[in-house]
């Protein structure tokens, strides 16, 4: 009898001291959201549909979720469990991991293509209205990690893989007439390994293929529109660039959800070229300004100081701060040359970089913002010489082709 009654008095107890750390934790963490709750409070007013009311409760969810009280401890702690039971997959297929530790998103459910025509037909309509203005659009791909004649992604994986759809979407542009260039067949010529072109913890990726990629659409838009960008052919050439390798200090988005333990830190090299042009950079939601020779005005070396918070540092942010809704890049010492518009993610900034130097400026937006002036704006109040469209072949979604719809142009 006193067995049984000390069995229950454990449970009991075990039972309150975890109803008391569940209520410390609800307790902190409404403290710590209370700001969060005002502000996505406000946000309520701005709901007019299901997808803005869909937009907001992800929005609220990831804020949320991402703030945490001992999110990275717990999520190590899971992560280092995973990593002793020599799992490749982690959390239930959301990200798998090859032999070499490069991550991948995981899927187990086919992406929908029906949404691709219409993604089409406003592209179609862009590349009307900007040939209008007499300017030119070229619709760029870059690359995911799911390179088949690159990557160890083995064909019967449940790997989130867009290569399909991308496929058609493009096959649907060059059937409208639109200028499209696909990154995806120039990286994989360029002969590097999977771990040269990406990082292991993000899906990012690095400096060096964003190199080699600015090499690449030079080339392209100087065939197709007669340019002759880079006449010497200096910035596509990589002995022409300084260069630095930070070690273990980049943890990305992948890293950041499965931890550390589970996905290992990767290195970060940077890489920028020798250039006596003055620049100045822009960011117009933030009022920030920054001037100077390139390496002062485009590259955030604040990043650099921070290294060794892994948790808390993006280190692809030295970049032009990696993604703002809307900015300038102005080239002081070319004002003759050509002008660039870019509707982009975060995959373009080292790109914008390393191609400042040949045009007088470049006015970018990012695709997926939610602030600011609309795309269909930000190219109607413009003025420049050619545009550039990149789309992530993960983000071939409504928010990321928000202009120029059919309802709208009736």
């Amino acid at each position: 009898m006193k067995t049984r009654n000390y069995y229950f008095v454990k449970k009991f107890i075990f039972s309150i001291m975890f109803f008391i750390t569940i209520g410390v934790f609800c307790i902190g963490d409404f403290i710590k959201f209370s700001h969060t709750f005002k502000q996505r409070g406000k946000k309520i007013a701005e709901i007019h549909s299901v997808d803005d009311l869909k937009k907001w409760i992800s929005q609220t969810d990831s804020e949320i979720t991402s703030s945490v009280m001992g999110r990275m401890r717990f999520i190590e702690l899971y992560g280092y469990v995973q990593k002793l039971l020599g799992k490749r997959e982690f959390n239930n297929f959301a990200y798998i991991k090859d032999d070499d530790g490069m991550m991948y998103y995981g899927s187990v459910a086919e992406l929908e293509t029906n949404d691709l025509e219409e993604y089409a037909g406003n592209v179609m309509r862009l590349n009307e209205y900007i040939e209008s203005r007499g300017a030119h659009l070229l619709v760029v791909i870059p690359p995911t990690k799911v390179m088949h004649n690159v990557s160890e992604v083995k064909r019967d994986w449940p790997v989130n893989d867009p290569n399909n759809r991308t496929d058609r979407l493009l096959m649907m542009l060059q059937q409208r007439g639109v200028d499209t260039y696909d990154l995806r067949r120039h990286i994989e010529n360029t002969g590097l390994s999977i771990e040269e072109l990406f990082f292991k913890t993000d899906h990012h990726w690095t400096p060096l293929a964003a190199f080699h990629a600015t090499q690449g659409l030079i080339e392209k838009m100087n065939s197709l529109y007669g340019l002759d960008l880079d006449p010497d052919g200096y910035y596509r050439d990589l002995s022409n660039y300084d260069s630095y390798t930070y070690r273990d200090c980049f943890l990305g988005s992948t890293g950041e959800n499965s931890g550390a333990v589970y996905s290992g830190v990767d290195d970060y090299t940077f890489y920028w070229p020798r250039c006596d042009m003055e620049f100045e950079w822009h960011d117009y939601e933030h009022d920030e300004r920054t001037k100077g020779k390139l390496e002062e005005a485009l590259l955030y070396s604040q990043r650099l100081y921070e290294a060794d918070d892994i948790y808390n540092n993006s280190m692809g942010s030295v970049y032009i701060r990696e993604i703002v809704n809307s900015e300038r890049i102005v080239n002081n010492s070319r004002p003759d040359a050509p002008v660039l518009a870019v509707m982009r993610d975060s995959y373009f900034s080292p790109i914008a970089v390393f191609m400042a130097p040949m045009f007088s400026h470049i006015d970018m937006m990012w695709t997926r913002n939610d602030k600011g002036m609309s795309m269909e704006e930000f190219i109607k109040e413009g003025y420049y010489n050619y545009v550039i469209l990149e789309v992530y072949p993960y983000n071939l979604d409504s928010q990321s082709f928000n202009f120029f719809r059919e309802e709208e142009n009736e």
